[in-house]
């Protein structure tokens, strides 16, 4: 069996997996470190090895690779993993065309919840207003300016309640708050989902709960449906002095309508980890983090209340694939043993 990733990736990551599959499963791929080349799903070696590959790891699938690797032209490929949640950079108008299954990893929802809970308290204590004001010895703002809430007995909405939005309310049942959950489709909700929340409306209902919501933990992927979801109707749905949190995608929420909500005061304090505006990439691929790069074209880095995060919600000391790969190795072992895998993306819905 063969695996070729269509990205670079580091040498942690390569012995991560060689330590927790099979020797017998071939692993093709290119060593971050060792790598200046062009991006792996452009280089002539990785495409070729693609036609015997069983399993292509990343959303940079191109029509070259899917034309030989797929079943219906002689192929041996099963299944496409994204080794991570989001999967809006995957085409998903070419994959419609093939008989190719998808599914992302959940491995990280923890990590990034326990990152939503930070931002949020970050956010509702002001502490990025002081901390900055202390590092100059400056102690005047101390009770006099941006004081703190608490959100003890706050209702804290959960938009987009899948696998980050139930541990972010396993999270916080420890704070003594009020749970909602908005979702796609209720009727997909577990029993446990049911038990974390006090209410779980649909998607459909998005006035409702966020005229109900004191807090919005926002965990959307980017699909047609939810770019600009939180728009400048939905900010005039919420309450005023709403605490927002992002760790979804940046696009989920209109950077303009955020921008003015914060600036008119409606918005409290918000933490933001995924951004509008990112660095651009280099030839493999990698992100050029040489010049200066603002998160959004509006200038939402100058309110002391917004704590702005890098897309970072997921990094861990022990290395992102070591602490989140679980489910990751799980599809690997279960394509090796002829199973099912999970987390299948449905590609006609894009998420």
């Amino acid at each position: 069996m063969r695996i070729v990733f269509l990205y670079t990736i580091s040498k942690d990551a390569y012995d991560y997996l060689k330590e927790n599959i099979p020797e017998d499963i071939e692993i093709i791929a290119r060593i971050k470190e060792e790598y200046s080349g062009k991006q792996p799903n452009q280089d002539v070696e990785i495409i070729a090895a693609t036609k015997e590959a069983e399993i292509l790891m990343g959303p940079y699938v191109t029509e070259e690779i899917l034309e030989q690797a797929s079943p219906k032209n002689g192929g041996k490929l099963k299944l496409i993993i994204i080794p991570w949640t989001g999967i809006d950079r995957l085409n998903f108008t070419l994959l419609r065309k093939y008989p190719v299954v998808v599914a992302n990893s959940h491995g990280n929802a923890r990590t990034v919840a326990e990152h939503a809970i930070a931002l949020l308290l970050t956010a509702t204590k002001n502490i990025i207003h002081h901390d900055k004001l202390l590092r100059k010895g400056d102690w005047g703002s101390r009770f006099k300016h941006m004081p703190s809430v608490n959100i003890f007995g706050k209702t804290v909405g959960l938009l987009g309640y899948g696998a980050i939005g139930i541990e972010c309310a396993k999270i916080l049942r420890g704070f003594d708050v009020e749970i909602i959950g908005c979702r796609r489709t209720i009727e997909k909700s577990t029993e446990e989902q049911k038990k974390l929340a006090e209410k779980i409306y649909s998607i459909n209902e998005l006035e409702v709960f966020l005229n109900e919501s004191d807090i919005v933990i926002n965990s959307l992927p980017l699909t047609q449906d939810t770019r600009d979801i939180l728009s400048k109707r939905e900010f005039e749905w919420m309450k005023d002095g709403v605490i927002i949190v992002n760790v979804g995608r940046g696009a989920t929420i209109n950077e303009e309508a955020i921008y003015n909500a914060v600036k008119e005061g409606k918005v409290f304090a918000a933490g933001l980890d995924p951004q509008w505006k990112y660095p651009p990439r280099d030839k493999t691929g990698e992100r050029d983090h040489t010049e200066k790069n603002y998160p959004s074209n509006f200038p939402i880095h100058e309110f002391d209340q917004v704590v702005l995060s890098p897309h970072r919600a997921a990094d861990l000391t022990e290395g992102y694939e070591r602490k989140h790969w679980f489910d990751v190795v799980e599809n690997i072992l279960r394509i090796y043993k002829g199973e099912k895998p999970t987390n299948i993306v449905d590609l006609n819905l894009s998420y």
